[in-house]
């Protein structure tokens, strides 16, 4: 009998072992297909785990894991709870586990896991910090004081420790409790005038105005000019509603020279305040920036409130622009008043201020791609064209990595552009390459590329691709429709031009109005007299030929006057 015995236990063994085996086998085998991202083999796989071994936490853990990504919650807490409750002290578990109780909100059950996850990790002062948040949603004020308590054992005495204890003994009206624990601040730090000021405000607020005053008036002898004091005075002199010694003391505290730039930040701040809650405040709010800003400035930041509000106050656009070249006279480099001047002289199509904030802004920081892609645009614009194109290939190669990629983009369509006015078309074309690498929707970029190719009659194709996004993108836009009809004429698709063409140019409408219309160019009346001509419709290709020289633009073909002489089309 007793050896039946060891022959079964050591059968269970074996069992055990094959068991073992194959779960770990499958389980392998399900984290292979979810790190591959294949979460439904990877689910079916850890069901068989579990099948195999109903109690093992590490396939109920991914379990919930999937059943959280495919956003079944009640499930996957369900799944993550189990396998806590078989493998108690896991903290990966118990982390997981509290994540989603505080995601609930649901604090009576983050608690208990909280609390395990203290007693498993006794230094983790930050599992000790929710603690102290929980116990006060939940109004266990004393657990709160408690949960302090163990950090203040492990990280030692502090002003946010002292001040968190201060609220919740007096929110449980234990006044003598809470105050104690000021006067630890203060004790803690007895040369610091800037506790005593906050200590002072406690007092304040709880009612005890004696004592409050007592210890402003400590600090004044102190330091009288500490500013904490000088904006607490203020509150309380706005309290006790006098006004004019409060307006007194703020304008005494802004112009004054000794004042400290925050501080004098600060009391415009209030000045503002009192023009948002009454606008008849404006002009005295505009007499103290003007008496501030007539004084040297050593600093940027009253300019830099003042184009605050002036923004606030939708004061024109050049204005703003105004307070911001002063911002570039004290602070060259101001990279808000650079981007700030350059957005305004781009929208005003201001070529030379364009050139001149671009250039400002290369030399503070060259690495920053936009000024050179707005300095090679301004310089392209003037045809400088390989000034323009040492500019963008410099700003191409020192760019910083955190670059958006749609800017990288309209740099080399840019630079792309350039390239195929210098007749280089193996490197025009190579950059429109890199530009679509980086923004596969660059319209112009796709407009350009596709319309140069068509030129050469080359890659029809693909030209005809990427014209076809650019009017997708924008079906009004004539330049893109003249692009994609004329790509279609180069093809021989010439019924299909017109459909397309005659959105830009109208037939229908009379030598006036066509004439009349500033977006159309003469190019553009040449291609649609191009299409008609293919057509079989020479009467209305010599007129629309003869409206395009009257355009007188510079844009048509050369061979625009022999279409006219000959009335016929001219390669």
């Amino acid at each position: 009998m007793k050896q039946f015995i060891i022959i079964f236990s050591l059968l269970l063994g074996v069992l055990g072992v094959k068991a073992q085996a194959t779960f770990d086998y499958f389980y392998l085998e399900a984290e292979k297909c979810r790190l591959a991202e294949d979460y439904s083999s990877a689910m079916d796989l850890y069901r068989h785990c579990l099948d195999i071994n109903p109690q093992a936490p590490e396939a109920l853990y991914n379990m919930g894991l999937l059943y959280l990504y495919l956003r079944s919650d009640s499930l996957g807490t369900a799944y993550i709870r189990q396998a806590q409750e078989r493998d108690a002290n896991n903290p990966y578990y118990l982390e997981t586990l509290a994540a989603l109780y505080l995601n609930k909100r649901n604090a009576e059950l983050a608690i208990p896991v909280l609390e395990k996850m203290a007693s498993l990790q006794s230094r983790r002062s930050d599992i000790l910090s929710q603690l102290v948040q929980l116990y006060s949603t939940v109004g266990d004020t004393d657990k709160a004081i408690g949960a302090l308590n163990r950090i203040e054992l492990l990280e030692g005495p502090s002003p946010e420790l002292c001040v968190e204890k201060f609220r919740l003994y007096k929110e449980k009206g234990q006044l003598d409790s809470a105050f104690v624990q000021l006067q630890a601040l203060c004790d803690e730090s007895p040369h610091d005038m800037n506790l005593r000021v906050v200590v002072g405000s406690q007092y304040m607020q709880a009612g005890d105005t004696v004592k409050a005053l007592e210890i402003y008036d400590e600090v004044r002898r102190q330091e009288p000019a500490n500013t904490n004091l000088q904006l607490v005075t203020m509150d309380y002199l706005r309290d006790c509603g006098k006004d004019d010694l409060y307006n007194q003391m703020r304008d005494s505290l802004l112009f004054s020279s000794d004042s400290p730039t925050q501080l004098r930040v600060l009391m415009l701040k209030s000045y503002i305040a009192d023009v948002q809650r009454d606008s008849t405040f404006a002009p005295k709010l505009t007499a103290a920036f003007d008496t501030l800003l007539s004084r040297p400035q050593k600093d940027t930041d009253v300019l830099i409130m003042k184009a605050a509000y002036q923004v606030y106050s939708k004061q024109p656009k050049e204005a703003v622009c105004q307070t911001m070249r002063q911002v570039l006279e004290v602070d060259p480099g101001n990279e808000t008043a650079l981007r700030e001047l350059l957005q305004y002289y781009a929208e005003q199509n201001d070529g030379k201020g364009v050139e001149d904030i671009s250039r400002r802004g290369l030399n503070y920081h060259p690495e920053e791609i936009a000024y050179a892609y707005y300095l090679g645009m301004a310089l392209a614009e003037q045809k400088k064209l390989s000034d323009a194109a040492e500019v963008l290939q410099q700003g191409l190669r020192v760019r910083t990595e955190d670059v958006h990629p749609n800017l990288v983009s309209n740099v080399f369509g840019v630079l792309g552009d350039i390239y195929y006015q210098q007749d280089k078309e193996t490197e025009a074309f190579a950059a429109y390459d890199s530009a679509l690498v980086y923004m596969d929707d660059n319209i112009m970029c796709l407009n350009n590329y596709a319309y140069y190719l068509s030129l050469k009659g080359e890659q029809l194709d693909r030209a005809e691709e990427m014209s076809y996004r650019t009017i997708r993108q924008e079906p009004d836009n004539i330049t893109y429709l003249d692009t994609y009809a004329w790509i279609l004429f180069m093809k021989g698709d010439y019924a299909h031009a017109r459909t397309y063409m005659d959105k830009v140019v109208n037939p229908e409408k009379s030598d006036e109005e066509l004439l009349a219309d500033k977006q159309l160019m003469g190019n553009l009346i040449e291609h649609a007299g191009d299409i008609y001509a293919h057509l079989g419709e020479p009467e209305t290709a010599l007129r629309l030929w003869k409206l395009a020289r009257q355009k007188g633009d510079s844009t048509c073909t050369p061979q625009l006057k022999k279409k006219i002489k000959k009335k016929k089309y001219i390669k």
